[in-house]
């Protein structure tokens, strides 16, 4: 009996083997890693943008919104909201001259423009309930009005530095990608 088992055991590995084997076989071969440009590596100091900004929609816990509204779970990450829900952004700005995170203590102002809708403050928060242990972030917070048209919304995050000169911020807007951009739906 201990013979049988072992022999079938043995032809269930060498099968194993054979199918794998045979599957690499089937594969495409893989292309070459593309090779690191020679010269400087570090993308810091930017040239082409003064901050460098990472920017995410999420849900936001059951019970938060004014409207009532909640999505079956909080923070997660998407771009479809229905009316009556919170919209929590995390923002995540550096300062493409010195590769440094940008907190309050070198931020003028910061706020999400919003069509039809009053600025809506941007501010620097630990995310978690520990601020000695939770990461920090830029944050903002919208809870959609019942009455807000459905749709594409076309937002703004504009940041100005302290000590920039008069006229100087900066902006952050969508890329142009449809199914990408924030939306107002009827329904989850």
């Amino acid at each position: 009996m201990l013979r049988v088992s072992i022999a079938i055991m043995m032809t269930l590995v060498l099968a194993a083997f054979g199918a794998s084997a045979a599957l690499a076989e089937d594969e495409e071969p893989q292309p070459q890693p593309i090779k690191t440009p020679e010269g400087e590596q570090n993308p810091w100091p930017g040239k082409e943008a003064d901050i460098f900004f990472y920017v995410e929609t999420l849900t936001s816990s059951p019970g938060e919104s004014v409207f009532g509204g909640s999505a079956p779970a909080g923070c997660l990450q998407t771009n479809l909201f229905p009316r009556g829900e919170r919209i929590v952004w995390h923002i995540a700005a550096i300062n493409a001259r010195t590769g440094k995170v940008i907190t309050n203590k070198q931020v003028k102002y910061a706020y999400i423009k919003i069509p039809g809708m009053k600025p809506l403050g941007v501010t620097f928060t630990p995310h978690g309930r520990d601020p000695v242990t939770a990461p920090w972030t830029w944050t903002a917070r919208w809870d959609i009005p019942w009455t807000y048209p459905l749709g594409i919304v076309k937002y703004e995050l504009v940041m100005k530095l302290k000590g920039w000169k008069a006229g100087k911020v900066a902006r952050w807007s969508q890329i142009p990608l449809n199914p990408e951009l924030l939306t107002i739906v009827a329904k989850r």
